[in-house]
């Protein structure tokens, strides 16, 4: 059976430099039509870091959408549509926690929210993470706390349901089949 959905008609209901939420008529497998809703995303990427020590390097922040903080890998959208994910990674590593690894490693990459947006996020390790001498410092809106803990703890608060963003769930527990990582 075919399972693909045509779009029929297009309609954009928001858009700024990163995203573009749209509203589409689409016929169905079987004929009938129906209505998408689907936010268009630039793309994101995230590095997990890991020091000599391995400790993860994590950041709290506050999450509008859910209400509360959220500890999570460093990560962050692309500045531009076709931006390399490790150019990305690393920056928002080094903005967000003051951290840098001489090699960045692919681990894995996720659709965000499947159901509703395109988001892709390239998921990267960074193991033998070391501070910068000078942080850049984080977009002017975003206020972050770096947490330093062992990867051992980082996996049981995945476990405790403590860590629960899509991204970070998958990072450690992809890293947690090259731990250690040499």
């Amino acid at each position: 059976m075919d399972l693909k959905e045509t779009r029929i008609k297009r309609i954009s209901k928001y858009k700024n430099d990163f995203l573009e939420l749209i509203e589409d008529d689409v016929r169905l497998p079987d004929g009938r039509e129906a209505k998408r809703v689907v936010v268009k995303h630039v793309g994101a990427a995230s590095a997990l870091p890991i020091t000599d020590n391995g400790e993860v390097v994590l950041v709290r922040q506050h999450r509008y959408a859910i209400g509360r903080d959220s500890l999570e890998i460093p990560a962050g959208k692309k500045d531009f549509p076709g931006e390399h994910g490790m150019s990305c990674a690393r920056r928002e590593m080094m903005e967000e926690t003051g951290y840098d690894a001489a090699t960045l490693t692919p681990l894995s990459s996720i659709y965000s929210a499947i159901g509703f947006s395109d988001e892709l996020v390239e998921i990267f390790l960074a193991p033998h993470a070391r501070p910068t001498d000078s942080p850049e410092g984080g977009d002017d809106d975003e206020f972050v706390d770096v947490v330093i803990m062992p990867f051992s703890e980082a996996l049981k608060r995945v476990d405790t349901g403590e860590i629960q963003d899509a991204k970070t769930v998958v990072a450690l527990l992809a890293a947690a089949r090259h731990y250690p990582f040499d």
